[in-house]
């Protein structure tokens, strides 16, 4: 605490850099601060979540009403009922079943576990939602970790499991543009901004390439920093007698499978139907509740859901879009950005894949991001001549790039079972991104040169 309100306040005294108003200033020095506390978490994520909101009134930055507008988003609603959606799966028995089908695709032994996971996670993701993608493979893991006894907070498989699951749903999310909202919004930026379209098999040929190769990184990097202190997973051995016991499926289980699978239509359909991600899940969940379903009480809703995580989403997009709003974000990416007009498009191409991984530390909200920078990214490729949607690609392709510091709801949806703190996704988070910026370059660069784009 005493290091953060040294550092703002010797800081705030400083003169603003060149092109930065004093409050934009106080902004970015009041983010640093933020960041800070939630990844070292000295005070309670809930509550630090709850009390910054209310410091840039205090610090004269903006009003509270103003950041308040921002702290509400369907995101926060959408994964409350995810969340809920997730506990009903489990509790169903349906995880379990499932996992008897999935988790053994590549053998029994724990770094082949975590592989099909991952894969799995980053197929499904492609074309589905990308955190309930995560909420429900952590789902399927959870039972085969209590099992083999990988005990949260002190496991090393069970952090990388409970790692790889969100990372993975993130990579496969930028496969397709049906992967994320954030593709679509890429897609409709770079139309309404520059004028230009982007159809989905162009994104799909360039961007399914670069998100396996993606997986495979990150799942080589996770394996070596958190090497499995298992061998083998246990009970995949007797995998054909487990199966054999749990019988035909339940009543529960076929009540769940059918809202389910209409909620992966509906979710899936969203750009088509205009009905809400957030509104889905919430009705699912209220269907749960109906007499004739009876799937959950409210006692179990209440805890399956981690408020601290949903109370963070809130703060982290309503913070960083002070930084949007006093002008900072779009100063980052002018300072950043501008310096590399005369590089050559290789260059080019990896100073603004770095730019959009990297500026998740100081505005971890992507769509924030895309929001500022998509508009520049397309001024600089004008002024230097290049089509614009070579470079607003690597800002839709790392837009999900948050495992550095994971304030985003994708890394989020597993934080809360316990098995890895904000700070251990650093670790492989940055050597994924630092790999990350060639891979993508070089994606972009193969598609340009074959006739994609």
């Amino acid at each position: 605490m005493i290091i953060v309100v040294v550092f703002y306040v010797i800081c705030s005294h400083i003169t603003p850099p060149n092109g930065l108003t004093e409050t934009g200033w106080k902004a970015l020095l009041l983010m640093i601060c933020c960041v800070y506390t939630w990844v070292t978490e000295f005070i309670p994520i809930g509550i630090s979540s709850c009390f910054l909101l209310m410091l840039p009134a205090f610090l004269q930055i903006d009003s509270t009403s103003n950041v308040l507008v921002n702290f509400g988003i369907t995101t926060m609603f959408f994964v409350m009922g995810a969340l809920i959606i997730a506990k009903v799966f489990i509790d169903t028995g349906l995880g379990y079943r499932i996992s008897l089908y999935i988790t053994p695709l590549l053998g029994p032994k724990s770094k082949m576990v975590l592989l099909s996971l991952m894969l799995c996670g980053g197929l499904i993701s492609s074309v589905l939602v990308d955190i309930p993608t995560a909420i429900i493979l952590a789902g399927i893991a959870l039972p085969i970790l209590k099992e083999s006894g990988c005990e949260p907070g002190k496991s090393k498989y069970g952090k990388a499991v409970m790692m790889g699951i969100p990372i993975a749903a993130a990579l496969g999310g930028i496969a397709t543009p049906a992967g994320s909202g954030l593709n679509i919004l890429t897609i409709n930026l770079l139309n309404n901004v520059a004028g230009v379209n982007i159809t989905f098999a162009q994104w799909t040929l360039i961007g399914a390439p670069i998100a396996l190769v993606l997986l495979f990184v990150a799942w080589f990097v996770i394996c070596l920093i958190y090497k499995p202190e298992i061998e083998t997973v246990k009970g995949l051995d007797d995998i054909k007698k487990k199966r054999a016991e749990l019988g035909p499926m339940s009543k529960n289980e076929k009540k769940f499978l059918v809202i389910f699978i209409c909620v992966m239509v509906l979710w899936f359909t969203q750009s088509m139907t205009g009905i809400e991600t957030a509104f889905v899940s919430l009705l699912a969940v209220s269907i749960f509740f109906l007499p004739g379903f009876d799937l959950i009480n409210w006692e179990t809703a209440r805890d399956a859901v981690s408020w601290e995580s949903v109370l963070l989403m809130g703060s982290a997009n309503a913070l960083a879009m002070v930084l949007s709003t006093q002008g900072t974000a779009e100063w980052i990416s002018n300072s950043i950005l501008g310096t590399v007009s005369g590089a050559s498009l290789a260059v080019l191409l990896m100073v603004v894949t770095a730019f959009g991984i990297f500026s998740h530390l100081l505005v971890p909200v992507a769509n924030a991001v895309l929001a500022v920078c998509v508009p520049i990214v397309v001024v600089l490729a004008g002024s230097i001549g290049v089509n614009p949607l070579y470079l607003v690609l690597p800002l839709g392709f790392t837009a999900s790039a948050v495992f550095i510091i994971p304030l985003d709801p994708i890394p989020l949806t597993t934080y809360g079972y316990g098995y890895w703190k904000l700070s251990e996704m650093a670790k492989p988070g940055l050597i994924i991104s630092l790999i990350w910026i060639p891979v993508c370059a070089v994606g972009i660069l193969l598609g340009r040169a074959i006739g994609i784009i």
